[in-house]
């Protein structure tokens, strides 16, 4: 028995790791988007579904269930192992199919089409793992409810360790791949067990413990009289229902479950992990006390009753609880290390979500000792019972994340499952004595409350900024996997997600639009651009303008339609200006709500520049936008002699992710350069540009040497944050930091970001919060200014062969950007000495004049 139940184990753990790898390995095939997870999550769910209902049939009839669930397990294996082959071809054949259907509808039933075939044949083979061990283990059935508990607990038990560390640690220790082949590896050791387990002859019984095969007893042959013998002949209707019931709520709240860590958590591959980890664990804990209980003389359907009334009055508070725990949906700020995080992350999560997890969990389990008296076969009910509550899970995870949300919203939509849950208490099978009148009672009265008293519909969705003053809420947008707000405040109108990550602003304009200016100025002869980031649509739009009569074609994508929705309503006019600069009328332009990485990969389509906005590292998915794969992809998205722009927030980025970036892109790209967005110390953004060919910069006929002197002329040390610079195609060499791939060997140490071991997403939540040198880990300030000297220590600009076509002026506004920002910081932490000869510096390289007067050393 023991060695069985630790088969189960192992079992859940390998099924909870395949689930997580799926999800991440179709997601860079298909896209990130809700859809694409939605088509993935719905066609595992089917063939586990499937496979219950056809192998709990199967393990009724088999004389050996125990070889059956070894046979299972073989096929598990087998057919998870033909997993690399068919990825292999999707890769080949999908982007041809894309290019070949324009209707998204049709797309996305492709999509579930080839998921299907890739992961339907593993999982169908895993549903018909539970049916088959319970047919083995039950022999008796006044056990049923307690032994098909106990083993669902169990299985549950391993999923949990299973997304535990595959969720967060197997993708760093191993990758991918090898993490798969382990997974194959163990369904073939458990096969192999369980093969072996089968193969041992029955232990010998006394004469009197001797009974009937199973097979050949009659279906009531052990029956025992119950205390609710009045209950005979009914309620067995109710237990399909609330199975159905039980999957749908329970998979419908782990999708809000997970929105709300997505509101107040930085929203990185963990946040997902967590959630599934606590939604498991007490999944786990619930079956295995609906053991315990199932051992007691109580009513199943009086404990069903009050345990599903519990889980509605649970679920009804969940709002109540979270708006507590976090402040008012604040971020949570933690600035101890990654560990005491981590427990801080499921100490809130266990407290918001445990009680109705725990409550919700014991339902389905508690079933299976309500089917124990119905039960013909073991295996036959677990079978029909594991698939409709996957079905009800496929429909809840659908439902909630494609309707529910849209229409109702966060708040309202977790009211609606507790509204489900009241009205199954109040309908299931009880008498109206003195025990069941009761709670029914207590569950109308909540019904009420929950429309009333208890109702969430005055919570907010969104927090608000201390930092920025007074905000107000413009509008809102609540999707599937983030809240879309635009929010004004005396700077102006912002654009921001999940309350806390800003996407720009109207006060952000200028720097928003040299996030285009500087590479349109530096490759002016650019004609099509691909923006792999939209935001608030200010930097697309500003290639449009007249400074850049060469943009015949631009191209803008952003994964989330709420982010378009809000930019297209609110910056197109606010205080009666176009912040878009036209984006969303001109004929020039093409917007999609769709993965960039996807599009590039699967349309064909070719483009002078690629433009990738500021993509934060730790948050979840963004961090296969820093991939070798991903920047491969984008290099044969180039035209011949195009460039690659890929902005990095330094801000929010360790010198670590800095250098695991740049390795990678020194591993597809040649050369490489490096370019700054701004100067402004401690919020640096800056480019790594990928060039196709190694070619030098085009010369720039324009020549504004005047305008520069008369923009420093009588000027003083002060005013260095206060200039206004002359922006033209020969001055914006200013921002050039240097040639990163003349200086190689200051990364060879970092490893390269693959898909198979995604580094910088695992990672990037890890790193930050290890702050080495100062309280403050961000390559910023001193650090990127230590970086650019060496660069161009390494290769000076006049001796720089990418800009071996620019006048000797010209190469000299690189130096000036070195001493213009190292000005920058010495002003900003008072140090007036550095900062007069660091502005020294500045005026002679970038008027190409001393801006000391020479001494009269009086006659010689």
């Amino acid at each position: 028995m023991m060695t069985v139940l630790i088969l189960v184990f192992c079992s859940g753990f390998v099924g909870l790791v395949y689930e997580v790898l799926w999800m991440r390995q179709l997601g860079l095939l298909f896209g990130s988007t809700a859809q694409a997870a939605a088509a993935t999550l719905a066609s595992l769910f089917a063939g586990f579904s499937a496979g219950s209902w056809f192998w709990g049939r199967r393990a009724a009839r088999t004389a050996d269930a125990l070889r059956l669930y070894a046979g299972l397990q073989a096929g598990v294996a087998a057919t998870a192992g033909v997993y690399f082959v068919i990825l292999a071809i999707y890769y080949r054949i999908y982007p041809l199919v894309y290019q070949q259907i324009h209707s998204r509808p049709l797309l996305l039933a492709v999509k579930v089409l080839l998921t299907l075939l890739l992961v339907f044949p593993p999982a169908f083979f895993m549903g018909g793992t539970l049916p088959a061990i319970g047919q083995h283990l039950v022999t008796r059935r006044e056990a049923f409810g307690t032994t098909a508990a106990r083993v669902y607990g169990i299985n549950t038990l391993g999923a949990t360790l299973g997304a535990f560390l595959a969720g967060f640690f197997f993708p760093l220790w191993l990758g991918f791949r090898l993490t798969f082949l382990g997974a194959m590896a163990v369904s073939a050791t458990v096969s192999i067990l369980a093969f072996r387990l089968a193969r041992r002859p029955a232990p010998r019984r006394s004469a009197r413990a001797k009974r009937a095969p199973r097979a050949a007893r009659p279906a009531d042959a052990v029956a025992r009289p119950r205390p609710e013998s009045a209950l005979r002949g009914t309620g067995r209707w109710a237990i399909l229902p609330l199975c159905f019931v039980s999957g749908f709520g329970f998979l419908a709240l782990e999708v809000l479950w997970t929105r709300v860590f997505n509101q107040v958590l930085e929203n990185s591959v963990y946040t997902y992990a967590a959630v599934l980890v606590i939604a498991l664990l007490c999944l786990s804990a619930g079956a295995l006390i609906s053991a315990r209980l199932a051992r007691t003389r109580v009513s199943p359907y009086l404990l069903l009753t009050l345990l599903t009334l519990l889980g509605g009055i649970a679920i009804a508070l969940t709002p109540f609880v979270v708006m507590r725990l976090t402040n008012g949906l604040e971020v949570l700020a933690w600035r101890g290390s990654w560990a005491s995080y981590v427990g801080a992350v499921f100490s809130r999560g266990f407290l918001a979500f445990g009680p109705p997890a725990l409550l919700a969990g014991t339902v389905f389990p508690l079933l299976m000792k309500a089917e124990e008296r119905h039960a013909v076969s073991a295996g036959r009910s677990l079978g029909r019972m594991a698939a409709v509550n996957t079905v009800g899970a496929i429909l809840g995870a659908l439902i909630c994340g494609f309707v529910l949300l849209d229409t109702l919203g966060l708040w309202q939509s977790m009211r609606l499952i507790a509204v489900l849950y009241f009205g199954a208490a109040i309908a299931l099978p009880l008498t109206w004595n003195a025990r069941g009148l009761p709670l029914k009672a207590i569950g109308a009265l909540f019904l009420v409350l929950v429309f009333t008293g208890l109702s969430p519909a005055h919570l907010p969705i969104t927090s608000f900024d201390p930092l920025r003053g007074t905000e107000e809420v413009v509008e809102t947008w609540e999707g599937r996997d983030v809240t879309v707000a635009v929010v004004r405040d005396r700077y102006g109108l912002s654009l921001k997600i999940n309350s806390h990550y800003g996407l720009g602003s109207t006060a952000a304009a200028p720097q928003a639009r040299l996030q285009n200016d500087i590479p349109l100025m530096v490759w002016p002869q650019t004609e099509s651009i691909f923006f792999l980031g939209m935001g608030t649509g200010i930097t697309a739009g500003s290639s449009l303008g007249p400074r850049f009569p060469n943009t015949a074609r631009v191209v803008a994508c952003e994964i989330v339609p709420e982010v378009i929705a809000a930019a297209e309503k609110h910056f197109t006019d606010f205080e009666g200006r176009d912040y878009t600069s036209g984006l969303f009328s001109d004929p020039r332009v093409t917007i999609l709500a769709d993965d960039g990485r996807h599009y590039l990969m699967a349309s064909g389509d070719r483009f002078d520049m690629i433009n990738a906005d500021l993509f934060v590292p730790f948050r979840i998915g963004d961090g296969s936008l820093y991939s070798r794969e991903h920047f491969q992809r984008v290099k044969a998205s180039l035209e011949p002699g195009g460039v690659f722009v890929q902005w990095l927030p330094l801000y929010m980025m360790t010198e670590y992710e800095f250098g695991v970036i740049a390795r990678t892109m020194l591993e597809v790209f040649d050369p490489v350069s490096l370019w700054r967005g701004n100067f402004q110390v401690g919020e640096e953004i800056v480019a790594l540009v990928g060039h196709t060919e190694p070619a030098p910069l085009q010369p720039s006929r324009t020549d504004r040497s005047a305008d520069r002197r008369a923009s420093v002329a009588g000027r003083t040390p002060r005013d260095v944050g206060r200039l206004a610079l002359p922006m033209d195609t020969q001055s914006i060499l200013l921002f050039y930091g240097g040639n990163v791939t003349a200086a190689r060997e200051l990364f060879e140490d970092y490893p390269v970001n693959r898909d198979d071991r995604p580094l910088i997403e695992y990672m990037a939540p890890r790193t930050y919060r290890r702050a080495t040198d100062g309280p403050i880990p961000w390559f910023v300030g001193p650090r990127i200014i230590r970086l650019i000297e060496e660069l161009q220590r390494r290769t000076p600009p006049d001796r720089d062969p990418l800009l071996a076509e620019r006048s000797p002026a010209a190469r000299q506004l690189p130096a000036a950007g070195v001493a213009f920002h190292r000005a920058r910081l010495w002003g900003l932490v008072g140090r007036p000495e550095d900062l007069h000869d660091a502005w020294d510096e500045f005026v002679q390289a970038w008027t190409g004049q001393d801006p000391r007067p020479v001494p009269d050393r009086g006659p010689r």
